[in-house]
């Protein structure tokens, strides 16, 4: 496999891993990202009244916002899961999951301050945000694997990216394009435009439906990807095989 660090590389690699590993993946995001939707799930099921839709679309911002930790949670039992596959072995949900829980603390504290830091960028300008994010791309996957700590993951990340964070950019935005894309076409198509509280109520069901596919979908892909950037940048600059990254489990 050419392992050399590029956005087609990782990418290809990246969608053929998640593919090769759909239902496991998809079953393991939609686990953690389940108790946020079936709490906005229960909320829907009050009457169509002003109130209750006020409510409703306050516990709707707030599953929203639940859903950032538990990408957390995605990534880091999700990155088991890669290595392995880019080992030539297929893990199993169970070894995903004991794996990816038993790093969850440190992968926290680092998912934490990596978001923590970029939004502070952020308020400089747009473009520091940017490069702090793309710094910052694998420290989670880092956390997992390597377990240095949590200040010394965002600084292995921030080696590990020096030199591909145009690539690292150019990876986030394809993703981001074909998120966009998915959610303009099917998005339009189940969500329409409300006339009585009843059609605002039916809106936000299919709304809610199609954000649970959407989230489980582009949750897990976007944890695959950065796992196998990641390695791919492990090999390049170190030259680490998958063999070696997948010794670090056992």
């Amino acid at each position: 496999m050419n392992m050399t660090f590029g956005v087609g590389n990782v990418m290809g690699t990246g969608f053929r891993v998640w593919f090769r590993n759909l239902i496991p993946f998809l079953l393991i995001t939609a686990i953690f990202y389940a108790p946020p939707w079936l709490w906005a799930a229960s909320a829907l099921q009050a009457d169509p009244t002003p109130e209750n839709l006020r409510h409703v679309s306050i516990v709707f911002i707030s599953a929203s916002m639940l859903t950032w930790p538990l990408n957390i949670f995605v990534s880091a039992v999700l990155t088991y899961g890669v290595v392995m596959e880019l080992h030539g072995q297929r893990a199993s949900i169970g070894a995903c999951f004991a794996t990816g829980l038993s790093r969850f603390l440190p992968a926290l504290g680092v998912g934490i301050l990596a978001a923590l830091a970029t939004i502070g960028a952020t308020f400089l300008l747009i473009i520091p945000g940017l490069i702090v994010f793309c710094m910052l791309y694998v420290a989670t996957t880092v956390s997992v694997i390597e377990r240095p700590g949590v200040m010394a993951s965002l600084r292995r990340s921030r080696e590990l990216t020096q030199g591909h964070k145009m690539e690292i950019f150019g990876i986030l935005f394809l993703l981001g394009l074909i998120s966009i894309a998915v959610s303009f076409v099917f998005g339009g198509i189940v969500i329409s435009k409300p006339t009585t509280l009843e059609q605002a109520f039916a809106n936000m069901r299919h709304q809610l439906y199609f954000n649970m596919i959407h989230q489980v979908l582009f949750g897990s892909l976007s944890a695959v990807m950065a796992s196998v950037a990641y390695c791919f940048l492990r090999a390049e600059k170190e030259g680490t095989s998958a063999a070696e990254l997948a010794a670090i489990f056992d």
